[in-house]
């Protein structure tokens, strides 16, 4: 069990160590100009063992965005089951805010190369999606979406889902000046009380 436990940790190390060997690459020479044969030398490991954690750059890139929303769907299930999934979205969302608050320069250099390269910023919306829809069918299939329409739970997680990354992203054009769960706060607060005024 503890060879598991021991195995596991080197991996999750490796992992990580290749995710930030490569997003420096990418945003000191750009994403084009750099290849998974460079990422692998970087933390002293063969382009094969790239490939058993990633089946691209782009996957490398965007790999922490994975297990957050992973953690995120948890974070969701894990509240109270007399919120809405309104307040259950906000629960969970605050809570990754929270998460992401120690990784503003991560944040920063994965920006700056998304938007760098058009085809990532193409990758990020269609990952955007695919993250709203994965959140959809969790709530779904939960009690928390029993009496709300199809239309309703895709706005209400369309809606929160772009309310933490607008707060993101105004955090990190902020040079984390501000306090990101204080603005993904007021984000959701601006949500309840509407645009009308």
């Amino acid at each position: 069990m503890v060879t598991t436990g021991l195995r596991e940790r080197k991996k999750e190390q490796t992992r990580d160590a290749m995710f930030h060997a490569a997003l420096r690459l990418f945003a000191a020479r750009g994403f084009d100009h750099v290849t998974v044969e460079e990422i692998a030398a970087a933390c002293d490991v063969s382009p094969r063992t790239f490939f058993r954690y990633f089946a691209s750059k782009e996957d490398v890139l965007f790999a922490e965005g994975d297990s957050v929303c992973a953690r995120l769907v948890s974070l969701i299930g894990q509240q109270d089951t007399k919120l809405t999934a309104f307040e259950a979205l906000e629960a969970g969302m605050l809570d990754a805010a929270s998460d992401y608050a120690a990784q503003r320069e991560m944040l920063e250099l994965r920006r700056t190369v998304v938007e760098q390269t058009p085809s990532l910023r193409t990758r990020s919306a269609e990952r955007q999606q695919g993250w709203e829809a994965e959140i959809v069918a969790h709530l779904r299939s939960s009690a928390r979406a029993k009496r709300t329409s199809d239309l309703e739970l895709r706005l209400v997680v369309a809606v929160c889902t772009t309310a933490l990354r607008t707060a993101i992203e105004t955090w990190v054009a902020g040079e984390g000046t501000d306090d990101l769960v204080k603005l993904t706060r007021a984000a959701f607060r601006r949500l309840r009380t509407g645009f009308g005024q």
